[in-house]
């Protein structure tokens, strides 16, 4: 038997098959006759286009893909996708006539693409008509390619700044929290492949979108299915926190905050803040025997982690997120997360608080989850989908 959380193999090898499919010649010839089908009218092609190398930030078109039949249907939108090396290699030519191109590029892509990208694929199409879409799926706040920007009709990305402001400022490195890790920690990014960042101004960044985040990802979906409803009896660890890296990369000192955090509360709660790694399922475990988890940002403010707490029936507990803005917004201070200060020198107050406070901490627990599986509605992504990307194009829904 499969521990909770944990299909069987052949499961999980049956959901990438049907994933594949979809992403593939199969699924756009099901969706475009999805399109043609619809009373929607006229009838459009969107291309996904990107370079398959890095799942996480491609997981921004997971629900893209997932809702296709649906999107076609109702909205008369065909979903197709293309790699990016073909655009790059062919240019317009490669979209057939679509009008929309959905354009995520890679943080690591060589500079001088970038006036390449513009030139050659990004004016052509908008001089023709067609619409193009910056899908920026890294897990940060900060915006790469300036120049791509500017020239797109939109960007969405998985959160952003909640004073839009922000993106005019420069940060060091990529993103606010490399800037933090500076700024506060004295990390160096002068050798850094993106030493610096930011500057955008105010007409680049009135086409910056919120679109949807990581919840909706193909990994926290599957787990929604999978995991039990939680059970609040059997949790004898007071708080979780599985966040450690090594000292060589920058997030470590945002991570061993959180870990020597926990680690100091040890006299007084049951704590577990392990440095190993373990197994997915031993790692669900650890959850569902967890009262309270700690998750600390990384790369960006927001993960899986975050995702998997709630599912697991656990008060998330982060720090402070009121400088962002993120759909489904999960981040609701007392509602469904509890925020502590960046440095975690409040965290023992904020433990004692829930732990003293059974039904405080299942409602917040509760409440983060129901609203987790909510988003995972249909419904939900059509209806962001619309507003976010559709009507600020002008494709508003009939």
């Amino acid at each position: 038997m499969s521990a909770p959380g944990l299909p069987s193999t052949l499961v999980r090898q049956s959901r990438r098959l049907t994933r594949k499919l979809a992403r593939g010649p199969l699924g756009a010839t099901r969706n475009a006759l999805a399109a043609r089908l619809s009373p929607a009218d006229p009838k459009r092609r969107l291309v996904l286009c990107c370079d398959g190398r890095v799942h996480t930030s491609e997981q921004l078109f997971a629900p893209v893909h997932r809702h296709a039949s649906l999107l076609a249907r109702r909205f008369g939108i065909s979903v197709e996708a293309l790699p990016l090396q073909r655009l790059m290699t062919q240019g317009p030519a490669a979209l057939r006539g679509a009008e929309i191109l959905g354009l995520m590029l890679p943080y690591d892509m060589p500079p001088a693409d970038e006036a390449r990208i513009v030139s050659a694929i990004i004016s052509p199409l908008r001089n023709a008509g067609t619409k193009v879409i910056l899908f920026d799926g890294d897990d940060d706040l900060g915006i790469l390619w300036p120049e791509v920007l500017k020239s797109a009709d939109l960007c969405v990305k998985k959160h952003v700044f909640a004073e839009r402001s922000e993106y005019q400022r420069r940060m060091i490195g990529k993103s606010n929290l490399t800037d933090h890790a500076a700024r506060a920690f004295g990390w160096s990014f002068e050798d850094n492949m993106i030493p610096a960042s930011g500057g955008h101004g105010p007409d680049a960044i009135a086409r910056i979108r919120t679109g949807w985040n990581i919840a909706l990802d193909d990994k926290i979906v599957d787990l929604a299915r999978d995991m039990p409803r939680p059970r609040a009896e059997g949790r004898t660890i007071d708080i979780l926190c599985r966040a450690s890296v090594g000292p060589e990369i920058w997030t470590y000192p945002l991570r061993n905050g959180a870990v020597a955090a926990i680690e100091a509360l040890a006299g007084r709660f049951a704590v577990h803040a392990p440095t190993d790694r373990v197994s997915q399922g031993d790692y669900y475990q650890e959850m569902l025997r967890s009262r309270m988890s700690l998750s600390p940002f990384g790369f960006g403010e927001i993960c899986w982690r975050d995702f998997e707490t709630m599912l697991c029936g656990c008060l998330l507990i982060k720090p402070d997120m009121g400088h962002l803005e993120t759909a489904p917004d999960l981040f609701v201070p007392g509602e469904t997360y509890v925020p502590v200060a960046w440095d975690y020198s409040d965290l023992g107050d904020v433990v004692a608080r829930y732990l003293s406070d059974e039904k405080a901490r299942d409602d917040i627990a509760q409440t983060s989850r129901r609203r987790l599986l909510d988003a995972m509605a249909p419904g939900w992504f059509l209806d962001r989908f619309a507003a976010e990307v559709l009507q600020p194009l002008g494709f508003g829904p009939a």
